[in-house]
């Protein structure tokens, strides 16, 4: 029975049915009705087996095969291509169905495409994954449709095709080269003017009006007979990690993406932008323990070594271990480093749990630690109410959002340095940090 699992009868092979059925029903009254159901059905028959054939003989002229990334990134839309071609002489109508991976929980996906005789046709569709991992793209069924559209043959072609989601590398492409090619500010990236000068020497430039007098180099000025000065240039090779709190508090969603998935994609792009900032760069995750750690380096595999660390996280169900990320870092990381924290703090207790060791941490290293403002909160605040219930709502809402202001204070007041941020500016926000703090000299 193999060779019936191709094949398909369309709505009106059953209408017809339906007819014949109700001519053999009338015929116990008119009995000629009879001779019509037979002619109907025998002209069904007919009908489906010229369709039949029709529809396999166009199979074998048509060939499809997909075209798909090495990799997909997430949260951004990947293009998948399907390459149809046909090798016969006729112009071909069918309908594509490919099985996309489960992830997408598309059930209705289809194309409709007619490819011209002896041609090729390319058919794009996108795709927007929302979960890092390895996604399964299965087979590609071709459904062809006899002329008298009683038949549908299905042609499946085995193209199964494993490609794994990254976390958001079109982001930071974008990002790099808004920064590093254009130069103009976009999306709220801002270049933040160096205050002073750096400490690493670059060379000797002659003087000019408007130069700081204190970088006037003496013994060179007297050997030329005019007046030269050092020039100097922002400090290079700084070591920069990103640290991305695993824990249950960063399982919140927004916007299909959990506030990990944004850590994740954030620490990507900051970081390859500190790599062509010629600074050194690392990652460290944790939740109840220390789970990854790339030392800082400049090399040119480095991001791609972060990237295949950060696209097999997942968050985790316990709380922060602050203390043993705290012993952590005093074993592994000895020299003096900007870390951007990544983690959410929901109440005004949660910080003063972790604040001893935070404190401790800055002492150290120069501490950001990047944490999420509510934006659900901030709506259900502007809510109209209507009853005391609502009231009690609100009063609630008010007064855990001034807690999260308290959060930042209670840090900003021991020196440690905060970002504040909604989700979809966390990328923007934390780009305008790094280059702020660079600006100042902070490292």
């Amino acid at each position: 029975m193999k060779f019936l699992k191709p094949i398909f009868l369309k709505n009106r092979v059953f209408y017809l049915l339906g007819f014949a059925s109700l001519l053999f029903a009338l015929g116990f009254s008119w009995p000629w009705l009879v001779y019509i159901g037979f002619i109907t059905l025998a002209t069904l028959f007919i009908g489906i087996a010229i369709d039949l054939q029709n529809s396999a003989k166009q199979a074998q002229f048509i060939s499809i095969s997909r075209k798909v990334p090495k990799h997909f990134s997430m949260s951004d839309f990947n293009e998948v291509k399907l390459l149809i071609k046909n090798t016969g002489s006729h112009s071909v109508s069918i309908r594509i169905i490919d099985e996309l991976p489960l992830q997408f929980q598309k059930r209705d996906f289809e194309v409709l495409q007619k490819v011209e005789s002896e041609s090729s046709e390319v058919h794009t569709y996108s795709l927007k994954p929302l979960t890092r991992g390895e996604y399964v793209f299965h087979n590609t069924n071709v459904f062809f449709t006899g002329k008298f559209g009683l038949v549908e043959y299905r042609k499946t072609i085995s193209a199964k095709q494993i490609v794994k989601v990254y976390p958001s590398f079109e982001q930071m492409r974008k990002f790099e080269l808004m920064l590093f090619n254009t130069g103009h500010t976009q999306d709220g990236i801002r270049k933040t003017p160096r205050i002073g000068h750096g400490y690493e020497f670059g060379d000797i430039r002659q003087y000019v009006p408007g130069d700081d007098p204190r970088s006037i180099n003496w013994k060179a000025s007297s050997r030329v007979g005019h007046m030269m000065v050092n020039n100097y240039q922002e400090e290079k090779s700084q070591k920069v990690y990103a640290i991305i709190d695993k824990s249950r508090v960063m399982r919140m969603p927004f916007e299909g993406l959990s506030l990990m998935d944004y850590a994740i994609n954030t620490s990507l792009t900051i970081l390859n932008i500190a790599l062509r900032n010629q600074d050194n760069v690392g990652l460290i995750t944790f939740s109840k323990e220390l789970e990854s750690f790339i030392p800082a380096q400049r090399r040119n595999n480095q991001i791609q070594k972060i990237l295949d660390s950060l696209y097999v996280q997942t968050e985790g169900e316990y709380e922060s271990n602050f203390q043993g990320l705290y012993e952590s870092l005093r074993t592994k990381v000895k020299s003096r480093s900007m870390l951007l924290l990544f983690t959410n703090f929901m109440s005004l207790n949660a910080l003063q749990r972790a604040l001893p060791e935070l404190k401790r941490i800055n002492r150290d290293h120069l501490l950001v630690v990047v944490f999420f403002e509510n934006t659900e909160l901030q709506k259900f605040k502007s809510n109209k109410v209507t009853n005391l219930f609502d009231i009690a709502s609100q009063t609630m809402a008010q007064r855990l959002s001034e807690e999260l202001d308290q959060v930042m204070y209670e840090l900003q007041k021991v020196g440690i340095q905060t970002i504040k941020t909604k989700p979809e500016d966390l990328t923007a926000n934390t780009i305008n940090k790094y280059l702020e703090l660079k600006s100042r000299g902070l490292m």
